[in-house]
């Protein structure tokens, strides 16, 4: 896939998870789902693992730019519940801002990478990780379009219970 393709996939999948949620007011989107988060709370996740991922291609501390304290677990789901914890009060256009700021932050960084660039390992983008080696895209598509269709599936569970809307 060449840097390009990536960029339109990216974008294309952004653009179906932000369409997703065009619409709904606070409520709605602060509506607890069946599993306890609501929409703005994925939001929020979606967009944290996004600061992430330019900190990665930036060669800075991840857990950092994702807002979390130092010495949290290297565990997805304690990395995951820290996010959660710390933004379940946020207010939704607050979130909705995060949110839609974040990923014009994220796609002005992947921008400026070439097909060689994703090419490049982990470790070249995070010399702190010397032994991973496999190529960054991969970050890139598990932190960006994999993780939104995750998310677009997670909201629409959220959408279609019952519940007041």
């Amino acid at each position: 896939m060449t840097s390009e393709e990536l960029l339109e996939r990216v974008q294309k999948s952004w653009e179906q998870l932000n369409g997703l949620i065009s619409g709904m007011d606070d409520a709605a989107l602060s509506r607890p789902g069946p599993e306890e988060w609501a929409v703005k709370d994925h939001l929020v996740h979606v967009a944290a693992w996004e600061h992430s991922l330019i900190a990665l291609i930036e060669g800075r501390d991840r857990a950092a730019a994702m807002g979390l304290a130092p010495g949290i677990e290297e565990n997805t789901d304690a990395i995951n519940h820290a996010i959660w914890q710390t933004n379940r009060e946020t207010p939704a256009q607050e979130v909705l801002r995060y949110f839609r700021g974040t990923h014009a932050q994220l796609r002005a960084a992947l921008a400026k990478l070439s097909t060689a660039d994703i090419e490049k390992p982990y470790s070249h983008y995070q010399p702190g990780d010397p032994d991973e080696k496999r190529p960054v895209i991969g970050w890139i598509e598990g932190n960006t379009y994999e993780h939104y269709d995750e998310h677009a599936g997670y909201i629409k569970q959220i959408q279609e219970s019952p519940g007041p809307r």
